[in-house]
């Protein structure tokens, strides 16, 4: 996430100085590979580039083809094959495994198109609404062009598509069939975005006009959202590894905002909070996490009690609470919460932690794990596929 919101940023400012540059994208996989579909890659003229698509092996080679596609102004999706012999041409990670990648041009002249892959996925994250997004991969007859974009909102809002309106009504119908199915595997504890943190894109094919068209269907989510309530001197530490992982982080203090910039720089936003009743105030939603640690227990558990006694949907799906077990079970039976299958505390997961840093690590991967509705266990213990 942290490697696609600085494409975005650096997208923004090319976009704003009309320079062309192009957008790479696995798109297609077969065997075993580093990187799954919908990691992308951004290469500008000069060949500088951003985000990684392979373990490093693929980037040099993709970044001179992208000036290619950048100079003839048409996308083409190229296939990588990472077998045993790449690793004696230092080329592949002996993956054995094959890769698409999609390498699409953004000119000066298409700079404002309203169906740029990357203004799309901005779009979305700056509304902090998810969507389904197709991408034309291959057509065997007229009516789908490589590169070819479909934005499906899950409110339906602004859904659209940069195709001829009879395609864009099929890509519609299969992307409505995939949305059924991530309701489907969602579980009681989880939203339908669960379903992308175990496969977030599916290869789909349809017909048109008698031949068949290739899609690539992601799973768009906006990043998680850290919001913490606190500005003590280990805040800083949590923040440090939220950012890292390319989290919006909120921080929300009794400091003016001024100081809370000047001591929490890596934060998004930074919210003055003079009373702990007004903390639903503070935006939240399904992809929020919420990391209590003001170190005073009144006003811990204000807090607490007012996150909690939201309705059940606008609880964020991770409550953590910094502090002995002890201290937690006591707020809980104080603020009489009814469901609290979405509270941690202590918080983090079991590493034998001790420091500011060791215990923001265990916390930020236990809110990944949550997040994603996993078990943090070995993945050496895990008996099916990692993604």
């Amino acid at each position: 996430m942290k490697q696609l919101r600085q494409a975005l940023a650096v997208a923004k400012r090319l976009r704003e100085s009309r320079r062309p540059f192009a957008v790479a994208t696995v798109v297609r996989i077969g065997g075993s590979t580093y990187r799954r579909p919908g990691a992308r890659m951004l290469v500008d003229e000069d060949g500088n580039r951003w985000g990684t698509i392979s373990g490093g092996c693929l980037e040099g080679e993709v970044a001179q083809q992208a000036l290619q596609v950048i100079a003839g102004g048409a996308s083409r999706v190229i296939p990588f094959e990472l077998g045993e012999d790449d690793i004696v041409l230092g080329f592949g990670t002996g993956c054995n495994g094959i890769v698409h990648v999609l390498i699409e041009p953004v000119l000066p002249s298409e700079s404002l198109a309203a169906y740029d892959v990357l203004a799309l996925i901005d779009r979305c994250f700056a509304a902090r609404k998810s969507a389904w997004l197709a991408t034309v991969i291959s057509a065997t007859r007229d009516g789908g062009r490589v590169g070819g974009h479909f934005e499906f909102l899950d409110d339906g809002v602004g859904a659209g598509g940069s195709m001829r309106e009879e395609l864009n009504n099929k890509i519609a119908d299969a992307i409505s069939t995939l949305s059924a199915e991530a309701h489907g595997e969602a579980t009681a504890n989880a939203d339908p975005d669960t379903f992308a943190g175990r496969q977030s894109w599916r290869n789909v094919t349809v017909t048109h006009r008698g031949g068949d068209i290739e899609l690539l269907c992601e799973r768009i989510v906006p990043p998680i959202r850290l919001v913490v309530f606190g500005d003590g001197h280990d805040v800083s530490a949590m923040i440090s590894v939220a950012a890292t992982m390319g989290w919006e982080i909120v921080v929300v203090g009794r400091k003016s905002v001024d100081e809370l910039r000047e001591r929490l720089p890596d934060a998004d936003d930074h919210v003055f909070l003079m009373h702990p009743e007004d903390a639903a105030t503070v935006p939240m939603d399904s992809r929020s996490a919420v990391v209590i640690m003001n170190h005073n227990y009144l006003r811990d558990r204000t807090v607490l009690g007012t996150i909690l006694g939201q309705p059940r949907a606008a609880i964020p799906r991770y409550v953590g609470l910094l502090g002995p077990a002890e201290r937690t079970g006591r707020m809980l039976s104080e603020v009489l919460a009814g469901d609290v299958d979405h509270v941690y505390g202590p918080i983090g997961l079991d590493l034998g932690t001790e420091t500011p840093e060791e215990i923001a690590l265990a916390t930020i991967a236990e809110i990944q794990s949550v997040m994603h509705n996993r078990n943090a266990q070995h993945l050496r213990d895990r008996t099916g596929a990692i993604h």
